[in-house]
């Protein structure tokens, strides 16, 4: 149970940040490797990610609610646009739960979604970067795009930061936006899940995979804030790749 914690806390972690679908790694390695995830252990190794961005982006986190506080327009502005980001995936999410649960028995179907992602943050190549910043539009077009991410295989990651791309905002700015707008949303996820155990049971090895999802999670954040303003398309090559090889072996 201890191993197989630790390998689903770092698969969790780098893969949840990365923009390569955690959700759709998770699927197949329990499809194919029959390495199940326990609920309790989902909810802390999501935990241990949600922690793992807040101390990433602690210091902007604190300035934006510092701002807000002091009724800085700029900070009051920034929080607006997340609850308007946040806005499509609260909706999607009540109205098509069922339809969304069910798609992660479907490996064809992941396989597909990881082509989709694959296919999307690799047109990020050829755009032209630009400088903009956040408005309005821009976090309503990213708040979309982490709409369709609750998909297995489309990548939360990979999706909004392009879509900030494409929206014309600078690549490092809309990569702190997308993970500053996953907040509300795993969050609330964590919450529910949290409220809708019974008990928790094998403390140690949950909190070691949590703290494996954390520090595998900070690692993941590093390297993606590295490559996201040249090499981020990257990423879309080996997302093209692992839906070739799952498309022809399934």
């Amino acid at each position: 149970m201890i191993l197989k914690a630790i390998i689903l806390g770092i698969v969790q972690g780098l893969t949840e940040f990365l923009p390569i679908s955690s959700s759709g790694h998770l699927a197949i390695i329990e499809n194919y490797l029959g390495i199940t995830e326990p609920v309790v252990l989902t909810t802390f190794l999501h935990f241990g990610t949600f922690c793992a961005t807040v101390v990433f982006f602690f210091k902007p986190i604190a300035n934006i609610v510092k701002g807000a506080f002091r009724g800085d327009r700029q900070s009051i502005l920034y929080v607006a646009y997340i609850i308007v980001g946040t806005i499509p995936t609260v909706l999607f999410v009540c109205f098509l739960r069922t339809c969304i649960e069910e798609s992660f028995k479907d490996v064809r179907l992941i396989a597909l979604f990881l082509g989709i992602t694959g296919a999307i943050v690799l047109i990020t190549s050829v755009t032209r970067k630009r400088k903009g910043k956040i408005t309005f539009l821009s976090a309503l077009v990213i708040g979309i795009a982490q709409m369709l991410a609750t998909f297995p295989g489309i990548s939360r990651s990979g999706f909004t930061i392009s879509a900030g791309i494409f929206s014309k905002v600078e690549p490092r700015e809309a990569f702190t936006f997308s993970f500053l707008l996953s907040l509300p949303a795993v969050l609330g996820a964590n919450i529910h899940q949290l409220g809708s155990l019974s008990h928790v049971h094998d403390l140690p090895t949950i909190f070691i995979g949590m703290a494996c999802s954390f520090v595998s999670g900070l690692i993941a954040l590093k390297i993606l804030k590295r490559l996201v303003q040249q090499w981020f398309y990257l990423f879309g090559v080996y997302c093209l790749v692992l839906s070739i090889v799952l498309l022809l072996v399934v």
